[in-house]
């Protein structure tokens, strides 16, 4: 078992602004228990970790294989068209996210809702996410308001005002004074899960 994989689960909860007891009660484990995983005091099974991966929008994968099991990376078979016509010509890599994206620097959210559809965002997505505390005006950021609810949006800081922008013209920028916003990560990257 990596001694890392309780610093991720405690990284991944904090980010989601979910508390230790609430996550332990939704994937019915004691709330000492994973106080004591998080801290590297203690193990985790395979099946409670897969639960608190799906709970917290991580890539159940991802920490499974940070828990010692073997992952296999996606092979990438060559290119395909979306403009012009091109010879199709099967030229075999392998393409492992964690080669690109450092899991201990990187975790992934899932995406619910449309609130970014206008950068490609899409519900149901994997956004990856790069752990950082600070932001620069037109990154796109998880933020916590208040310690609440952690959300996607795109960021800009003017004096000690922050504005969340949606990218959705059906919505409206939040703006929040710099105090109650707490940066928890930029997007790095995207995983689209679903083709609709």
């Amino acid at each position: 078992m990596s001694s890392d994989i309780g610093k991720m689960i405690r990284e991944a909860r904090q980010a989601r602004g979910i508390s230790l007891r609430a996550l332990a009660s939704q994937v019915g484990i004691h709330f000492s228990h994973l106080s004591k995983i998080e801290n590297g005091k203690d193990q985790i099974g395979r099946d409670s970790l897969t639960k608190i991966a799906e709970e917290l929008g991580v890539d159940p994968d991802l920490m499974l294989g940070e828990a010692g099991h073997q992952t296999v990376p996606f092979r990438v078979l060559g290119n395909i068209a979306a403009g012009e016509p091109i010879e199709a010509i099967e030229e075999i890599e392998t393409f492992d996210l964690t080669k690109v994206f450092d899991p201990q620097d990187h975790f992934l959210l899932r995406v619910r809702g449309t609130s970014m559809i206008l950068d490609g965002i899409n519900d149901g997505d994997l956004a990856i996410i790069r752990y950082t505390k600070a932001a620069n005006t037109g990154d796109t950021v998880v933020a916590l308001v208040d310690g609440g609810e952690a959300t996607l949006k795109r960021f800009k800081k003017v004096k000690n005002t922050i504005t969340l922008i949606p990218a959705n013209d059906q919505l409206t920028a939040m703006e929040f004074p710099a105090s109650r916003v707490e940066i928890r990560g930029v997007f790095v990257g995207l995983v689209r899960t679903a083709v609709k």
